[in-house]
């Protein structure tokens, strides 16, 4: 998440990790500016946080106590979601990022961390994101909570939504991409590696290092091997297909993603698979951080083998990071503004009469009322018009034109208001349908 940030244009002033081995390799590869450190020690870690007055944190809490694969029992784990919502609230920073799986959003422990972050002002955005859909050839659906101090809910929804692909990433698009942000040296012997990292330092250069990549290349025997059977195997969840093309996203990784096939797979396979599990590459250490978003050349060294693999598992990939982070700074920046949903259209249509020209005005207007509040919008609307009337640009406006201007902020918070309380209610119908069936 560090890398994907930074590549953003975040700068990254502090780093935080309870397991020493993670903590390592984070130093090798990251930076000096990270601790070991247990984050339930709130009065220890809580003014730390605070001297360092950032504008954002950013957090991934254990996810194991809410994950599929796992008990699904809430314990110790689960409370470092509070804990992050209560370092959140102690340090007040104008923004957070907050990773978790997708079953966390079901959970008591981000029942109870949101109603602290909601006291303490943030607006917060709840989205379930796909990492296919974010340069990572992977399907990894993840929560990812973004919150920002006097917000309204959804702020970032519509931003998040412009910023993903149209088709998911698949493992060729990774192999065919030059692995990634990477870069092409011409070996200097026969089977040597031509394909480097910028994030890592480069070979030595030699005169014919800036020949370009040519057309009979060969690229690592391992990928070549993957290449040439067009199928690969991952370890698969439960009853789940184990064997995919290259055409496809990996399945989201998790530790044992790169075992062999079981007898019991061998005997039983998904019928849904493209070719026989034993005809199928079996994915190596190196590839599985690379589909997990690791640059080629991220040392590991410090670390054993199944601890690499239990990172690598944990891990948010950097591109998605990455355009996580460019969103949050172009709203920063008041680069973006929230989009407009169609129903609001349909809503001006049906509940006020409005033609299809006045529709048109109105949310032009409401576009050009948020360019002038860079792309804030606010819990409370009184808040929203005074800092619309505090604006320079709102001052040079035509009377008639700041008064239209004004209205149509307000047929937006009216039409969102109603449409809150028409979720309320729908939620107090289902709940009391249940409460009948159970009687």
């Amino acid at each position: 998440m560090s890398l994907g940030l930074q590549r953003a244009g975040c700068e990254i002033i502090q780093a935080y990790d309870s397991w020493d081995k993670a903590v390592e390799v984070y130093r090798r590869n990251i930076g000096s500016h990270v601790w070991q450190a247990d984050l339930k020690d709130i009065f220890r870690i809580g003014p730390m946080l605070a001297a360092l007055a950032p504008d954002l944190i950013v957090g991934g809490p254990p996810c194991q106590d809410f994950s599929a694969a796992g008990e699904r029992v809430e314990g110790e784990r689960a409370a470092l979601t509070r804990a992050f919502a209560m370092l959140v609230t102690i340090v007040r920073p104008k923004w957070f990022l907050m990773e978790n799986v997708p079953l966390a959003a079901r959970s008591q422990a981000w029942t109870d961390a949101r109603a602290m972050l909601v006291n303490a002002g943030y607006g917060l955005t709840e989205s379930k994101l796909d990492a296919s859909l974010y340069g990572v050839p992977q399907r990894r659906r993840r929560l990812f909570v973004i919150g920002r101090l006097g917000e309204q809910n959804g702020f970032l929804e519509s931003a998040l939504a412009s910023a993903r692909s149209a088709q998911p990433m698949t493992i060729r698009d990774m192999l065919s991409n030059a692995l990634g942000d990477a870069c092409y040296f011409q070996p200097r012997v026969s089977g040597n590696r031509g394909i480097w990292s910028t994030d890592g330092p480069a070979p030595a250069i030699c005169r014919s290092s800036k020949r370009p990549i040519p057309p009979n290349y060969k690229p690592h025997p391992a990928d070549a091997t993957l290449v040439e059977t067009g199928a690969f195997f991952t370890r698969p969840y439960y009853e789940g297909r184990g064997v995919r093309t290259l055409d496809e996203p990996a399945p989201a990784v998790i530790r044992t993603t790169r075992e062999r096939p079981r007898p019991h797979y061998l005997a039983n396979p998904h019928p849904a698979d493209p070719v026989p599990a034993t005809q199928a590459a079996v994915l190596t250490q190196e590839q599985v951080s690379r589909i997990q978003g690791f640059p080629v050349g991220w040392d590991w060294s410090s670390a054993p083998s199944r601890d690499v693999d239990q990172m690598i598992a944990n891990a948010v990939p950097a591109a998605l990071a990455e355009a996580i982070g460019r969103v949050i700074l172009a709203r920063e920046a008041g680069e973006s503004i929230p989009g407009i949903p169609g129903q609001f259209g349909q809503w001006l249509r049906r509940r006020h009469g409005f033609s299809k020209l006045a529709i048109r005005n109105a949310k032009s207007r409401l576009n050009r009322a948020r360019r002038f509040l860079n792309g804030r919008t606010f819990a409370d609307v009184a808040l929203e018009l005074a800092a619309l009337e505090s604006t320079a640009a709102f001052a040079t406006l035509s009377k008639g034109m700041r008064s239209d201007l004004r209205a149509a902020l307000r047929l937006y918070r009216e039409w969102q208001s109603e449409l809150t309380e028409r979720k309320r209610t729908k939620m107090k119908e289902a709940t009391a349908a249940i409460d009948a069936m159970a009687a």
